[in-house]
């Protein structure tokens, strides 16, 4: 799979279909970046909770990925 080509995803919790948003580079891999307004989840940024839309990325092996983390979803 070539995920530089890949601009529809389908969320991981809800299942919409969503076009990509961009692109970010982790170790030397390029992976689109989508993000879904549906579903909210909770992040901490700089110490307080933030209530943000998901976002994720999807890796060559075409798994979801937090970006800011490298943790799965």
């Amino acid at each position: 799979m070539t995920n530089e080509l890949v601009t529809v995803w389908h969320c991981p919790k809800c299942g919409a279909e969503l076009k990509a948003a961009g692109v970010v580079e982790c170790d030397g891999e390029k992976m689109p970046v989508f993000q879904c307004d549906k579903c909210v989840v909770t992040k901490d940024v700089f110490g307080e909770p933030f209530r943000v839309a998901l976002t994720f990325a999807v890796n060559a092996a075409g798994q979801p990925v937090d970006p800011g983390d490298d943790q799965m979803l």
